[in-house]
């Protein structure tokens, strides 16, 4: 009886320079819990790792993208590979499900799009991406009871109002947090805000801010974070600062299996 063959393919999960030395990477098990290898083409590097097609093709994919726990075990995975290079050196992270079907077609890929993501390296090089999240605590109800039809009327158009006036500042408020922390950094990106289930807060989230810092101004980056939160506590407004995180927002480099 012959064994079952598999068919294999290639999980890129960045591109770095070239030239690396692979033992100096570090690198942990990726997604599909296999090793992580360099493949070298134009004077780059794809970070890679082989992983069964009948997961990762399409229709793989997209039957497992169903699961939760699959697809959080894997994301994580895959962060958690970029994160380790990061520390090594600088990178084009792609996005989560980028397979190739062989080496070589990841080698066409690293020459195909040499200029753009050389170019790409060279902006990232030395710069981290940094979120700033703002929420916002809403006003609580006011309890008492209306004593009558038509003041329980008022109130509720009163209420509707001062919630529309209070948004309107909210809004203002996170337009001038992601100004001034635009301004310490080399570009900055406003994302959608995410929903409660998504940010793992009740509070309603404002900003969902990227900004790509210099390395070096992280730290001044950071207490500007801080001294924004302590002017806007009397307004409800809570900042949260996350990363350094691979620079996804900042890479433009999606790529097509």
């Amino acid at each position: 009886m012959t064994a079952t063959t598999v068919a294999t393919g290639w999980y890129v999960y960045g591109v770095v320079p070239g030239g690396l030395d692979p033992g100096a990477l570090e690198q942990p098990s990726g997604v599909g819990a296999a090793p992580v290898r360099l493949v070298d083409a134009a004077g780059l590097a794809a970070l890679v790792g082989a992983v069964p097609l009948e997961d990762f093709d399409e229709a793989g994919l997209r039957r497992n993208l169903e699961d939760r726990a699959w697809l959080e075990e894997q994301a994580r995975a895959h962060d958690r590979v970029l994160a380790s290079a990061l520390t090594h050196t600088v990178l084009v992270p792609l996005r989560f499900g980028v397979v190739y079907r062989s080496e070589d077609g990841v080698r066409r890929m690293l020459e195909l799009r040499a200029g753009e993501l050389s170019a790409a390296l060279e902006r990232l090089r030395g710069r981290v991406e940094l979120g700033v999240k703002a929420f916002v605590r809403e006003a609580e109800p006011a309890s008492r009871q209306a004593a009558s039809g038509r003041e329980y009327l008022l109130r509720k158009q009163r209420a509707r109002q001062l919630a529309a006036t209070a948004d309107e500042r909210a809004n203002g408020l996170a337009l001038v947090v992601h100004e001034r922390l635009a301004s310490l950094a080399a570009e900055a990106r406003a994302n959608p805000p995410q929903r409660p289930e998504l940010s793992g807060r009740r509070e309603r989230m404002l900003l969902n801010g990227a900004y790509l810092v210099a390395a070096e101004r992280e730290q001044a980056f950071a207490d500007a974070v801080e001294n924004l939160g302590a002017e806007l506590v009397g307004d409800g407004v809570e900042l949260e600062l996350t990363g350094p995180w691979p620079p996804y927002n900042f890479a433009d480099a999606g790529a097509d299996e």
